[in-house]
């Protein structure tokens, strides 16, 4: 049966008949693929493909958006309740998990994917006892630390990519724990524990009974409320957080390859250099295994208000070049190993291990000290999206 325009438009739906086009209030890139008349017409929805960082989750094509405002994703949001659709945030895809989005989630499906780099605002305030920055989800951990850095500021840890988005990174509590130290006191603004910790008020879409709509509301740390929005996976949408700061502090950060994996993570009271006594020496360690290996790649991270003499100084971020463009001969192995080849593994750890050993003689980034803020002193590299077969990231990180 063939239908008339009219028909059509009585029903309620468009077809996209033209790739590139604009029909029924939204911007389509592939023939056949329609959303009802009712959608916004403020909000242009495109057709394209999800893949995260490391390429383990690839959608060929999917339904996305790009809201500018907090309005407009609200409209979204309600317009997909009322329509049998489900709407999903992302960042920078920085996952491995596909929580948010996962492969099911085709562009015949009935998901739309709300990319939230546009939402960007961001905001310091100084005049109270604790100094605070209020940013929208957006923005970019490189762009907010860099901007805290210009007011003084910094966080006591926070995650290495400068590419992962404030709203992904408080989605999954972003990572690190930040323990003290032994006699180590907080600075003013400051606090242990995971990124959570400093979260003072949110604005989050939410379901509200009164006018039986998606509504903005605002939670403060002492609502008992807060708490299923500060680890949330990917499962809410935060649209505005306040976070506590601290003053900047210089730290040191000294990398070894030579500890044993086996006196590393030795057991509580152990004798030699083991996590438990690194944590009590300094509170903040990380430690990279390479498959098949015995010694990982251990940083562990000091206050150091002063330059130690035999630290060099740096002046910026992603201090360690070798990891994060690797060369031809690893990436090589990696694509080889994740083409079935997995008895290629031991050499894959091993030849990483060289490259870290080899990487941190020939840049001298063996002992560093950095500025605080917006410097990604927890584990100190930019992790990239693959640009060619000699620009892969390490997929291990």
């Amino acid at each position: 049966m063939k239908l008339s325009r009219r028909s059509v438009l009585k029903a309620g739906v468009s077809a996209g008949c033209v790739a590139g086009g604009t029909v029924g209030g939204f911007r389509t890139a592939n023939a056949g693929m329609f959303l009802p008349f009712t959608f916004p017409r403020n909000v242009h929805v495109q057709f394209g493909s999800y893949v995260n960082w490391s390429q383990e989750i690839n959608i060929p094509l999917i339904k996305e958006f790009k809201p500018t405002s907090v309005d407009q994703l609200v409209s979204v949001i309600n317009w997909a309740a009322k329509n049998g659709y489900r709407v999903r945030p992302r960042g920078s895809r920085h996952n491995w998990s596909p929580i948010n989005v996962n492969p099911n989630d085709s562009v015949t499906g009935n998901v739309l994917v709300a990319d939230m780099t546009a939402l960007t605002a961001f905001s310091v305030n100084t005049s109270g006892a604790t100094a605070s920055i209020t940013a929208q989800p957006g923005i970019m951990m490189d762009d907010f630390l860099t901007k805290a850095e210009q007011y003084g500021l910094g966080l006591v840890h926070c995650p290495a990519p400068g590419d992962l988005s404030l709203g992904g990174a408080l989605a999954i509590n972003g990572h690190g724990t930040a323990i003290p130290a032994k006699g180590e006191r907080l600075p003013a603004g400051g606090t242990y524990g995971s990124l959570s910790n400093l979260i003072l008020a949110l604005k989050a879409i939410v379901w509200d009974d009164s006018s039986q709509a998606y509504v903005v509301k605002t939670f403060t740390r002492d609502q008992p409320e807060i708490a299923p929005f500060l680890t949330h996976i990917g499962r809410a949408f935060i649209v505005e957080v306040t976070l506590q700061m601290t003053q900047n502090f210089r730290m040191r950060c000294q990398s070894l390859v030579n500890v044993s994996a086996d006196e590393l993570f030795a057991a509580p009271g152990s004798s030699g250099r083991t996590i438990a006594a690194l944590l009590d020496q300094c509170g903040r360690v990380e430690t990279i295994q390479f498959p098949f290996t015995s010694n990982p790649w251990l940083k562990i991270w000091t206050v150091a208000p002063t330059k130690p003499p035999t630290s060099r100084q740096v002046t910026g971020p992603f201090n360690y070049p070798f990891s994060d463009l690797l060369p031809l001969n690893l990436t090589n192995i990696i694509g080889a190993v994740d083409r079935g080849s997995y008895a290629l593994t031991p050499l894959l750890g091993a030849t990483a291990y060289g490259v870290v050993t080899a990487g941190l003689a020939l840049t001298n980034s063996a002992d560093i000290w950095v500025k605080r803020a917006g410097w990604f002193c927890t584990t100190g590299h930019k992790e990239l999206h693959p640009k060619s077969a000699s620009q892969r990231p390490f997929r291990g990180r």
